[in-house]
């Protein structure tokens, strides 16, 4: 499809030519009031362009698919020859700087050789004088002064064509204007075409109405004109928590039985093995979150092997912890995790085993100490299941869904009551998807966006054209297409996108929308910013059953995380490469790339060389992805399109200076300088980074360094309007740019009132420091109006009293507080944040071992409270103190004996999760949702993970509790 290009043309043409402060060297050449006319009439028309093929999609119509193969080729040549021209006029600005000089070199020098001759006596004149010995005195003269006549007219001829060359090149705003002018012709005759064709179609829907036959060739299906990205709706997300398993309760028992209720006290493989889509994971995740599975194993640990497995990975997923992971051997690793198992009764789940090869990396990690311990393996492959489970009273095959049960799940799916009229449309759908629950879900997804009943007849028409039995890979392949083709075009390329990510990758909301906005797939309006508008398409993408959340944000409002089934992203991955987007490197089959241009490049291969890149196609591709675990040096001097360069682990390191005009998205290990610094204050540890020329630089993030901004050469800033996050892993270094809304990695000491009105727009920002250097800075905060969230973090972790002058950041919503060591009684002060909605106290943010809140202290707002206080031992405090808690995260506070009972009568309460506390903390929170049960709030859940045991836990307990813990776990 031509979304993806069209979508980033039209962003690149907003980026030059249309934004308030666009490029100084398209300002200095004068180069967009010439042209903004076209520019702005390309825009229009490529915009009208896709509206038209999202009002009047004609799926199947070979000459649609032909105009947006079309469009495609076109819009992908246009920026490129755009963009080009930009890098062309920066290189004839260092060609014009080199030439300056030699010109300069060049007039001194005739002006040398002019007063050389002028002034040369005539008896020094060598060969010449001999010549000239017959001659008449006034002949002599009269040879002299023809022959410095011819010397200095050489000479003026050589000063004008150093002052004037002959270029051979035309004015750079005509070559804008030509690219232009041709690209507003060739869509203007792809619009027509899209006419013409819509009138055919219009014409085969007359005849079809009439009672002609329709062409064997032609399944159409007419898309409503309403459809877009909608708002998502809070009922529906509420739902979305609390899904029930439909059709497998009867292999729920069946694999619970075989974890907790056979009676072998060996270490145990249990297999779930079926073909994808049937549900194997979700029937694995439901029974590892229960709560009989959680209270019955000591240890539970979870890895996701995929297609192409990383030992090293895998190894550090059921590890838990990464601290010195990239130290560490993968030997090392696995020893610390048999350890972590020893003596335990544990469950580890390896979901998506594609080989032997995965169990074999793992198996020696797993201890058979005869408690009875588990190892739960998802397959597709019988061979590998039966290769690995030794016994068949281990393995389950898992079974489609029964024709009721189907229906059931589409039901519950697209999640309206419909007539009967829809109920008998439906079922004829459901039995199509051959009773795969995934197939079920991603059509139910789109069957909910659709409302009037011809949309679901003509929708059903198309589904329903094969005459097909049997449910294969290319019959799921046009199951899911039909949802990715109903898709509008926005979000259809921003679905594509996905498929740079590996299989099963946990795919960050946040950072997928620094990355969408990089490529130009979405943007900021008026009065929604991009973040809103990625959570927006993230919410419609996971409504229509396309993507898996994963986790949630601490305030429940937003996704943090979410993963795609597998199906789907092989679905993605090749209607992505069939679009020539992306070239994914995943074996070694795949490091040679195609001749043919694309854009995405996503490196997955931990043995490929990353050098090889520079010598396939430098000038098509615009992004690069690493998610390889090892670290590499790479030089992308000669990529002049590169606009993305994104490291999710290991990390990468720039070779040499790079100032890449085209970069908007940079995440690399080098120390970065934003402007062209001078050689002292060049960094002396590793070669830094120069960007002083990616005008439309966006998102900055430096693994392993710092970030530099200071004056560039002629006492001046680059203005960097689109520069919005900057993150630095140990500190910004200058004045931040003024536009720059997120900055993590600020030091305290720099906080004054000069520093801090200088980023007006600041929303996000993390400080570093000594405690009262944060303390001193915080009165200057409340210049940012804008302030959302605080991260403010100290090394140290002595008391630091709090400053009352925090309560002065009104707009203040999500506050982190790191090892300043603030009393207990100074935190209650927070709560005159006015809008305060999350508060995390990471560890040695508070000291003492007891907080109490008196009645008066009252968090009127906050919605999720994160403790992460190993010293804490008592908490008194009420439901008046918490009105409106949602979300309470108690973390490895392994003193604390019971969270207040009284939480019980707060209504809006929906989930207490605890990790690493004691028996009695989690006893007390159970009691509290038996309690809520009472009052009628029946979806409030206790989540425990790594719950102490009687020998973790027993130091500092009195001895009746001590033997209320020692008969609790008897009783398990």
């Amino acid at each position: 499809m031509a979304c993806v290009v069209v979508l980033s043309l039209m962003r690149t043409l907003e980026l030059e030519f249309l934004q308030p402060l666009p490029r100084p060297i398209l300002q200095q050449k004068e180069l967009i009031p010439c042209n903004k006319d076209l520019v702005l009439s390309l825009h229009n028309k490529l915009g009208f362009l896709m509206e038209l093929f999202d009002e009047n999609r004609m799926d199947g119509v070979e000459a649609i698919k032909e105009l947006e193969t079309k469009l495609r080729d076109v819009a992908s040549r246009i920026e490129d020859e755009i963009e080009l021209q930009v890098v062309h006029l920066y290189e004839d600005e260092i060609q014009l700087e080199e030439e300056e000089n030699r010109i300069f070199e060049g007039i001194f020098d005739i002006f040398d050789k002019i007063v050389y001759h002028t002034f040369q006596p005539l008896e020094e004149e060598g060969e010449e004088e001999e010549e000239e010995e017959e001659m008449p005195q006034g002949e002599k003269s009269t040879h002299h002064c023809q022959r410095l006549h011819q010397t200095s007219t050489h000479h003026c001829q050589r000063l004008h064509q150093i002052l004037h060359p002959v270029r051979g090149k035309s004015h750079p705003c005509l070559k804008f204007r030509r690219i232009l002018h041709r690209a507003v012709q060739h869509i203007d005759a792809i619009t027509e075409e899209l006419a013409k064709a819509k009138e055919e179609y219009q014409l085969f829907k007359h005849h079809l109405q009439a009672g002609t036959k329709q062409p064997a060739s032609l399944h159409v299906l007419p898309i409503p004109t309403h459809q877009g990205i909608t708002k998502p709706d809070s009922s529906h997300n509420a739902s979305r928590s609390k899904e029930k398993m439909v059709g497998k309760q009867d292999e729920f028992e069946i694999i619970k039985e075989m974890l907790i209720q056979h009676p072998s006290k060996q270490l145990e493989i249990v297999s779930i093995k079926g073909m994808g889509g049937i549900g194997k994971t979700t029937l694995a995740k439901k029974i590892y979150e229960h709560p009989s599975i959680t209270s019955y194993f000591d240890k539970r640990a979870w890895t996701v092997a995929s297609q192409h497995h990383c030992k090293r990975q895998m190894l550090l997923d059921l590890l838990g912890s990464k601290d010195d992971a990239d130290k560490s051997s993968d030997e090392d690793i696995a020893l610390r995790l048999y350890q972590s198992f020893k003596c335990q009764r544990y469950l580890v789940v390896m979901d998506d085993v594609w080989s032997v090869e995965a169990w074999d990396a793992l198996k020696t990690c797993f201890p058979n100490d005869e408690y009875g311990s588990r190892v739960l393996l998802t397959t597709r492959l019988a061979k590998v299941a039966n290769h690995i489970c030794t016994q068949n009273d281990f393995s389950h095959q898992m079974q489609l869904l029964e024709q009721s049960e189907s229906w059931e799940l589409f039901n519950e799916k697209a999640c309206k009551s419909r007539g009967a009229e829809f109920e008998t449309i439906g079922r004829l759908v459901v039995e199509k998807c051959k009773g795969l629950p995934l197939a079920i879900i991603v059509v139910a997804g789109l069957f909910s966006k659709l409302n009037a009943l011809d949309e679901w007849k003509n929708t059903a028409n198309a589904l329903s054209s094969s005459s097909r039995t049997t449910l294969d890979d290319e019959e799921c392949s046009r199951i899911l297409s039909l949802s990715y083709n109903h898709l509008p075009h926005n979000l259809k390329a921003c679905f594509l996108y996905l498929g740079v990510f590996p299989e099963d990758h946990e795919i960050k909301a946040v950072n997928l929308a620094r990355l969408w906005l990089a490529e130009g797939l979405v943007k900021a309006f008026e009065n929604e910013s991009v973040d809103a508008v990625a959570n927006r398409y993230i919410q419609d993408l996971m409504d229509r059953n396309l993507i898996i959340l994963n986790e949630k944000s601490r305030c429940g409002r937003k996704v943090k995380s979410f993963r795609m089934h597998d199906l789907l992203h092989v679905f993605c991955v090749k209607e992505a490469q069939n679009e020539k987007l992306l070239h994914v490197v995943e074996s070694e089959n795949s490091c040679y790339f195609p001749q043919k241009g694309f854009r995405w490049v996503s490196i997955q291969y931990e043995d490929f060389n990353m050098s090889t890149i520079q010598h396939y196609t430098l000038k098509s591709y615009r992004s690069v992805f690493r998610f390889l675990m090892s670290g590499s040096f790479l030089d992308f001097r000669n990529s002049n399109l590169l606009r993305v360069l994104f490291c999710v682990s290991g990390c990468f390191w720039l070779k040499n200076i790079v100032n890449n005009v085209h970069l908007r998205f940079l995440s690399v290990g080098n120390d970065i300088e934003l402007s062209r610094a001078q050689r002292f204050l060049k960094s002396r540890r590793r070669e830094s980074v120069e960007l002083l020329r990616s005008w439309n630089l966006q998102t900055l993030n430096s693994l392993y360094g710092r970030v530099s901004y200071r004056l560039d050469e002629r006492g001046k800033y680059s203005k960097f309007p689109q520069l919005h996050f900057i993150c630095c892993s140990e500190y910004f270094d200058g004045n931040p740019p003024h536009f720059v809304q997120e900055l993590y990695g600020i030091r305290a000491a720099d906080c004054s009132k000069e520093y801090i009105t200088n980023i007006p727009c600041l929303k996000k920002v993390r400080i570093r420091g000594e405690g009262r250097e944060i303390i001193a800075s915080i009165a200057n905060l409340a210049y940012l109006e804008q302030l959302e969230v605080l991260y403010i973090s100290s090394c140290l972790g002595t008391h630091t009293p709090i400053n009352n002058d925090i309560v002065l950041l009104k707009n203040l919503r999500e506050l982190i507080i790191y090892g300043m060591g603030f009393q207990w009684e100074e935190i209650n002060i927070l709560s005159k944040l006015p809008r305060l909605e999350v508060l995390n106290l990471e560890p040695k943010s508070c000291l003492g071992k007891e907080w109490e809140i008196q009645e008066e202290v009252i968090f009127c707002h906050l919605i999720a409270l994160v403790i992460y206080q190993r010293d804490l031992k008592h908490w008194k405090a009420s439901s008046h103190n918490f009105p409106k808690l949602e979300h309470l995260y108690i973390r490895y506070c392994r003193e604390l004996r019971e969270i207040p009972i009284d939480f019980a009568e707060i209504l809006t309460l929906k989930s207490i999760e605890l990790r690493g506390c004691l028996p009695f903390a989690v006893k007390s929170a159970k009691k509290i949702q038996d309690e809520q049960c009472e009052y009628g709030n029946n979806d409030m859940v206790v989540i425990e993970e790594e719950t102490l045991n009687v020998l973790e836990s027993e130091e500092g307990l009195s001895e009746e509790e001590a033997e209320e813990l020692e008969e609790s776990e008897v009783d398990n």
